[in-house]
């Protein structure tokens, strides 16, 4: 009786401890300060949503801008699925400070392309190849969501950016009873740390892709899922903009410029509930020329790729064409020579889970 009393008083204590958190500990400073991006004068790092469906979320453009400022966010990239005929994107600029990018999303061959900055209808019943046209002669970028869904390859072997991370297909892969149950047990952390999951597919499919093109990586959100457990909500939009953002590289924060970022693959991922990220570097570097991560630069004698982290991260690691070349624990830098051409970027992990992914530095 003792025994199952105490039981109960730990249950509930447990209980208690992981609804009692409902936003993860995401240290952001007391106001958005945008800082400049190291080694590069006049760019700025930029931090937002991809893949956001907002008619799913409940909210109208005015609302999740409101969120997006408290959760110091600057940009949003909406993708609510497409229907034959839509025109209905979403307003593109600004609402309430907060830059918004038009777009939908296409069902292609078992996942998505999201069409991002369209604004007029599209074709139904297009191939892959001819929608992702479709895409480009409105000015927009194809953003391949979760490759390894694809039924083939072909299907996205022309998109200009790959979503290699999904909140939402992390979400999803997870057992429902499992999840319910992290969610009563442990705080709102711990339980978004178990959809901080390495994509190994995706990354792979990445990697092989960027050894022959240069394609961007990036981290999507998908729809919120606000899970009820025991009258509190969990997976929600205000928790998911505190747990992963997409970092862009641009010189101002406008729609043209933040484009290019993106089609330019200056951007990384970082997963903010592990540390806020307000800025991050890698690059290569020879003599007095600097070159940004998601260019190219040749191989030549002195040539170095380095990386700048934030703050510490228990492990870095710098892969060439998806195969680790070199590694440092505990450390917020890392440099490397490289002696062969290939697709170098960077992955850095706390705790065991992703902290920051970098896009590639293309040496040729």
């Amino acid at each position: 009786m003792i025994f199952f009393q105490y039981s109960l008083l730990a249950l509930a204590a447990l209980t208690f401890i992981g609804c009692s958190s409902p936003l993860p500990t995401t240290e952001l400073p007391p106001a958005r300060y945008i800082e400049a991006a190291p080694e590069f004068p006049g760019f700025h790092d930029y931090r937002g949503i991809v893949d956001l469906p907002i008619k799913a979320s409940g909210m109208d453009q005015s609302g999740i801008a409101d969120l997006s400022k408290s959760s110091q966010i600057d940009f949003i990239f909406l993708a609510d699925r497409a229907q034959p005929g839509d025109t209905d994107f979403g307003i593109g600029g600004f609402t309430n400070d907060i830059l918004f990018i038009s777009g939908g999303a296409f069902d292609v061959g078992g996942s998505q392309i999201i069409g991002a900055n369209i604004r007029e209808p599209i074709k139904p019943n297009l191939t892959p190849n001819d929608l992702i046209s479709a895409i480009h002669d409105q000015g927009g970028i194809a953003i391949a969501v979760d490759p390894a869904k694809f039924t083939s390859s072909e299907d996205y072997a022309l998109a200009d950016a790959m979503e290699v991370y999904s909140q939402r297909s992390a979400w999803l892969a997870q057992n429902p009873t499992t999840l319910y149950l992290h969610a009563i047990f442990f705080g709102t952390d711990h339980f978004l740390g178990g959809l901080d999951v390495r994509p190994d597919a995706n990354l792979a499919l990445y990697d092989r892709m960027t050894t022959g093109a240069r394609v961007a990586m990036l981290a999507g959100t998908g729809a919120p899922d606000n899970l009820n457990v025991l009258g509190t909500k969990v997976g929600t939009l205000p928790q998911l903009f505190l747990f992963c953002t997409t970092h862009l590289l641009a010189r101002e924060r406008d729609t043209a410029p933040i484009l290019e970022a993106l089609r330019l693959g200056h951007s990384y991922v970082s997963f903010d509930y592990l540390g806020y990220v307000g800025a991050f570097a890698f690059f290569a570097r020879v003599g007095d020329a600097t070159t940004m991560m998601g260019d190219e630069v040749h191989l030549a004698p002195g040539l170095t790729l380095k990386t700048e982290l934030p703050a510490p991260a228990d492990r870095i690691a710098m892969y060439e064409n998806g195969a680790e070349v070199t590694s440092v624990d505990n450390a917020t830098t890392l440099e490397f020579a490289p002696k062969s051409p290939g697709a170098y970027r960077i992955e850095a992990y706390r705790s065991g889970k992703m902290w920051i992914l970098s896009n590639p530095v293309y040496v040729r």
